[in-house]
C-alpha cells in the first residue's frame, strides 16, 4: 500500500513538473531568441544589422509578453542585454536597453509592464532626449522619454496630498567623450505612467527645484550613484573640472573624491553636500550603481 502511494505521489510530481515545463517552454523559446538578437545588437560591427536585430528584439519581446502570466517570467538570462527590474510593491516592472550607433551615440529603448493578470498592460518608451531643451525641468511620458537603462527603483512614502512616486536610478550613454547618469521620478496619473516631478531640492533656498537630476561626466571614468536604504540617501560622486580648460564643459568633468547625497525628507529629496561615506555599506561596489562595466552597461562606456 505504501509502495503504491509512493508511486502515485511520484507520478503526480512528474505530471506537475511536466506541466510547469510546458508552461515555461514558450517563454524559454522567446528568451533564447531575445538573447540571439541581443548579442547582435551588442557585438555586430554593422549598424544596419544592429538596427534589424533591435527591431526583432522589440517584436519578440512584445509577443512574449502577450502570453498569459508573462509578468511572472523573470527573463533572467537577458541581464547583460536588457535590464528588467520590478518595483518593491510588485505593481510593475521596467525593461530598458540601448543600441549604440556608428557615430558613438546611443539610442535607448524600454517599456513598462503593469502587474495585470487579466490582460497585457504595456507602455512602450520612445527616446526623445535629442529634442529636449531642458530635461531637468520637464514632465515626460512614455512617448516622450528621457531614455536610460534603469538599474534601481526606490520606493518612497508620499506625504500628505503628494502623489505617490518611485525614484529611478539609470545610466545614459551620450557619446564617445561623455556619458550620463540620471535620478528620475516615475508616478501614475489615472493609471498612466508619467516621468518627472519637482521633488529634488538644492541645499540652498534659492536653488532651483528639479524634476530629475542629470549627471554629465567624462566617459573615461565611472560615477558612483547608489541608494543607501538604511540612511534613506542617494549617494553620488561630486563632479568637478580636472583643469581650467574644461571648466565650462561639464560633460568632461570627473569625480573629485568628495561625495554628495540626496536625503529623503518630507516627501522630497534634499541635497546634502560633502557627506561622509565611511559608514555607508557597499558604497563603492554596489552592483550596477558604481560602474558602466556591469550588466547591460558594460558595452556603453
Amino acid at each position: 500500500m505504501i509502495r503504491k502511494n509512493l508511486l502515485l505521489l511520484f507520478m503526480l510530481i512528474v505530471c506537475f513538473a511536466n506541466a510547469q515545463d510546458t508552461n515555461n517552454k514558450p517563454f524559454k523559446v522567446y528568451e533564447d531568441s531575445l538573447k540571439v538578437f541581443g548579442k547582435v545588437i551588442t557585438n555586430d560591427t554593422l549598424e544596419q544589422n544592429r538596427v534589424v536585430a533591435n527591431y526583432k528584439l522589440i517584436k519578440t519581446l512584445v509577443n512574449s509578453l502577450k502570453q498569459s502570466n508573462s509578468y511572472a517570467y523573470p527573463f533572467d538570462s537577458l541581464a547583460n542585454i536588457v535590464s528588467v527590474i520590478k518595483s518593491d510593491d510588485n505593481k510593475f516592472r521596467v525593461f530598458s536597453w540601448f543600441m549604440m550607433s556608428d557615430d558613438g551615440t546611443f539610442r535607448f529603448y524600454g517599456a513598462l509592464q503593469m502587474n495585470n493578470p487579466k490582460k497585457l498592460e504595456l507602455y512602450p518608451f520612445t527616446d526623445s532626449f535629442a529634442r529636449m531643451e531642458s530635461p531637468e525641468d520637464s514632465t515626460l511620458n512614455p512617448k516622450k522619454w528621457f531614455g536610460a537603462v534603469y538599474y534601481k527603483i526606490i520606493p518612497v512614502n508620499a506625504q500628505n496630498k503628494q502623489v505617490p512616486y518611485y525614484t529611478l536610478l539609470g545610466w545614459k550613454g551620450s557619446n564617445r567623450q561623455s556619458t550620463k547618469k540620471v535620478i528620475d521620478v516615475l508616478w501614475f496619473d489615472e493609471g498612466k505612467p508619467v516621468f518627472g516631478l519637482p521633488v529634488f531640492e538644492g541645499s540652498k533656498k534659492e536653488d532651483k527645484i528639479k524634476n530629475r537630476v542629470v549627471f554629465s561626466y567624462t566617459s573615461e571614468v565611472s560615477l558612483l550613484l547608489n541608494y543607501d536604504k538604511e540612511k534613506g540617501m542617494i549617494v553620488f560622486d561630486h563632479l568637478a573640472p580636472p583643469n581650467d580648460k574644461v571648466k565650462n564643459m561639464p560633460g568632461l568633468w570627473g569625480p573629485d573624491l568628495s561625495y554628495d547625497a540626496y536625503k529623503f525628507k518630507n516627501g522630497k529629496w534634499i541635497l546634502q553636500e560633502n557627506v561622509n561615506l565611511k559608514n555607508l555599506p557597499n558604497a563603492s561596489d554596489e552592483d550596477l550603481g558604481n560602474s558602466n562595466e556591469a550588466g547591460v552597461m558594460q558595452n556603453g562606456k
